[in-house]
């Protein structure tokens, strides 16, 4: 057991189990909430991968309709105990991840122990598989009916060759079919292994107690396989078209999705942590105090819909500018002057000062609240990003450091989606 602090008064304590589960508890004794998180390192885009130099595939959604069937696993609803407890229990499934969570006031102990022994056997019945097969089928109908989210999906698909990234993270309606027990099983057995997971508790916990009760329980004392490292591929290489425009006359309002590509060479730079460096960046160049804000407010393009944010994998990134608009052609025109002349724009220093205070200390006030802490927390292990000292490298952070992301603003890494009522 090791004990680290993050700042002064909040400490997490990390542990390796000896199944290889990574825990992380953080414990918050002056609150009576307590929340825990089992992370699994299995999403939408591991469908495709390598097994000691061996090709694996499985159905496009298998690591969603997976989540879905572990609610359902040995005949047991997972959620029943953790409702006679008046405890909220849910799972999410990314391009990178799932995650099975649940917070409570009261008999934590009890609905950990409860959530493990659903991670030791798993027996899947044709009857439950059926049934979450519809569930799924509905879920991505309803998927269907976004225009905004058909837009967005078509720039991640204008951007890059590969399907693990534009792809429906509960795959299609054909790749469901496919599932089955064998392929449940598949993915039990090379994903759901503790070395491919990882525990944090944030909250009213006593951190010995819990560490002795996870190292007690089935779910560490049993003897696992031998771990198989799980290898990636992905191709973020170029593309050659830039440019996607599609005519629905039912739109609503025109949709303009525009994407500026981390290139390769700067985004596989292992100097630059970019989950520390984009959002500041972001906030000085697309923020309510730049230039570009004060453009699209003097020529009445700015709306509530319009957003701009980085996009930010563990293997690739981009930076996203979207709008609702009714003047598509004075915003793109707008925009792509604006973006390419970014190179040579003089960022500024105080400005940037205020947005780099500001946001350390949103970072820090969230551990004032529980969930805010945890969700914190959770996000920047899953980012890799080290949670004991990124206080003070937001700190270290310098203006000059940012420079390399305006020298990305150039035509060919910018690409374009419209979505338009008219011609």
């Amino acid at each position: 057991m090791e004990e680290k602090l993050i700042m002064e008064d909040e400490a997490i304590i990390e542990e390796i189990l000896e199944n290889g589960l990574k825990v992380y508890i953080h414990p918050k004794n002056k609150f009576v909430q307590s929340l825990a998180s089992l992370q699994v390192n299995f999403g939408g885009r591991d469908y495709k991968y390598q097994i000691a130099d061996q090709d694996y595939t499985l159905p496009e959604g298998t690591a969603h309709f997976l989540e879905h069937m572990l609610f359902e696993n040995n005949g047991n609803t997972l959620s029943d105990f953790f409702i006679k407890n008046n405890a909220d229990i849910n799972a999410f499934t990314s391009r990178r991840i799932t995650s099975y969570y649940f917070s409570t006031q009261n008999n934590f102990d009890a609905l950990l122990a409860s959530l493990l022994d659903n991670f030791i056997d798993y027996d899947f019945s044709e009857k439950t598989i059926k049934k979450e097969r519809n569930i799924i089928s509905q879920e991505l109908a309803m998927s269907d009916d976004s225009d905004e989210e058909k837009a967005y999906k078509s720039l991640l698909r204008l951007m890059y060759k590969d399907r693990s990234i534009y792809q429906d993270i509960g795959g299609s309606k054909t790749s469901i079919k496919s599932i089955n027990k064998a392929v449940l099983n598949q993915a039990v057995t090379h994903f759901y292994h503790p070395q491919n997971m990882s525990l944090l508790i944030t909250g009213n916990v006593n951190a010995i107690k819990v560490l002795e009760l996870l190292k007690n329980h089935p779910f560490n004392t049993k003897k696992w396989q031998t771990y198989q490292p799980i290898k990636r591929m992905i191709d973020i290489s170029d593309k050659s078209g830039r440019h996607f425009k599609k005519i629905k006359p039912n739109l609503d309002t025109n949709i303009v999705e525009i994407g500026v590509k981390i290139p390769e060479i700067v985004f596989r730079d292992k100097t630059l942590e970019h989950n520390l460096l984009t959002s500041p960046f972001f906030s000085l160049v697309f923020g309510n105090s730049s230039l570009l804000y004060r453009i699209l407010k003097s020529k009445n393009l700015y709306n509530y819909s319009f957003s701009a944010a980085p996009v930010i994998e563990d293997d690739y990134g981009f930076f996203n500018i979207s709008i609702e608009t009714k003047k598509p052609k004075l915003f793109i025109k707008t925009l792509m002057e604006y973006l390419t002349n970014l190179p040579e724009l003089m960022l500024d220093e105080k400005v940037f000062k205020a947005y780099q205070r500001g946001e350390i200390g949103r970072s820090i006030k969230a551990f004032d609240d529980v969930k805010k802490t945890h969700y914190l927390v959770k996000k920047m292990l899953m980012d890799e990003v080290d949670i004991f000292s990124f206080v003070e490298k937001s700190k270290s952070i310098k203006l000059p450091d940012l420079q390399i992301y305006l020298d990305i603003f150039k035509k060919n890494n910018i690409y374009l989606v419209e979505y338009l009522q008219q011609p």
